[in-house]
């Protein structure tokens, strides 16, 4: 079975292929430098704890991106998914699979662009509203459960 690089990014939405990682408390990113399989499909994964008065705001822009993102060559899927904590918090998870490292930076300086063109920075989003983001880089495990 093809391996699967399993990589976390800055959310499942341009802010994710564009936001730089910081160590304070708006990212938070457990990465540690390793040489990685270029050829395998990049499958980011993101959780994002959103304050709930910036749920419609997070929300808005992660439509705009997520549909500039999903028109990228090398774009395969995107999984969403939500919840929300006992005080209105959103916690909200992103998993965008790319055919590989390659198609993912050609997306990412696409993204960049497009946000400069429009003026809009998704760190300076994050930090406004106060958004956690948590990332990480996994690999599929064979379990052979069926």
């Amino acid at each position: 079975m093809k391996s699967i690089l399993i990589l976390s990014v800055s959310l499942l939405t341009g802010i994710l292929l564009s936001a730089q990682v910081k160590t304070d408390q708006t990212f938070i990113n457990s990465k540690k430098e390793k040489k990685m399989d270029t050829t395998v499909r990049q499958i980011f994964i993101d959780k994002f704890l959103v304050p709930e008065k910036a749920i419609q705001e997070f929300k808005e822009r992660t439509k705009i991106s997520l549909s500039y993102i999903a028109k990228q060559p090398g774009f395969i899927k995107l999984e969403a998914y939500e919840r929300f904590d006992e005080n209105g918090n959103l916690i909200y998870i992103g998993i965008v699979v790319w055919e590989n490292d390659d198609a993912f930076k050609k997306a990412k300086a696409a993204v960049d662009a497009e946000y400069k063109k429009q003026g809009f920075n998704p760190k300076e989003m994050m930090e406004r509203l106060h958004i956690i983001l948590e990332r990480d880089i996994y690999t599929e495990v064979e379990t052979n459960i069926r």
